[in-house]
């Protein structure tokens, strides 16, 4: 019963944010936490409401981490970290994340080799940034994916032609 209840109360908080009531939606995250503070989805929303919508980075860690630990087979909090890694030029701590994401069941390896290719864009080494792109193509399945990884690519060859110049 209890899992029912606190289920409601994502889906409540899911809906609330689709209508841009986030205080509320964080209400909602809240009193899941105050009945499972272990609840590893709650601490996803959370992490993510800190990191997109209020910016608070320091929040959106200690969420991101408490969802990492509690919930380790949930796709959506590898992204959502690997997001404010990269951001932060935390690029070690990146690539240990991105190598245990690409462990978990049902995540988006083309997404997870994109974000090794924008470390290692980021980083100069361009060459290796490429490498991961094409990488990222092997496990790509939508046309807009596709696309985008294409024009990383191309991004990363240019800068390369620039560089040499």
């Amino acid at each position: 019963m209890e899992t029912l209840i606190l289920e409601r109360y994502i889906q409540d908080a899911l809906l609330a944010f689709k209508l841009n009531d986030h205080l509320e939606g964080m209400r909602l995250l809240e009193k899941v936490l105050s009945i499972e503070p272990v609840h590893g989805k709650a601490h996803t929303l959370l992490g993510w409401l800190y990191l997109y919508q209020f910016i608070d980075w320091e929040k959106a860690e200690l969420h991101l981490n408490l969802a990492l630990k509690h919930a380790p087979s949930y796709s959506a909090p590898y992204l959502h970290m690997s997001y404010l890694l990269f951001e932060n030029g935390r690029f070690k701590e990146l690539t240990e994340l991105l190598d245990k994401a690409l462990t978990i069941g049902g995540i988006e390896k083309s997404v997870i080799y994109i974000h090794y290719g924008k470390m290692y864009e980021a980083a100069g080494e361009l060459r290796k940034a490429v490498r991961y792109y094409k990488t990222a193509i092997q496990w790509s399945f939508t046309t807009t994916e596709l696309n985008l990884i294409k024009t990383n690519i191309k991004r990363c060859r240019d800068k390369r032609w620039v560089l040499f110049l």
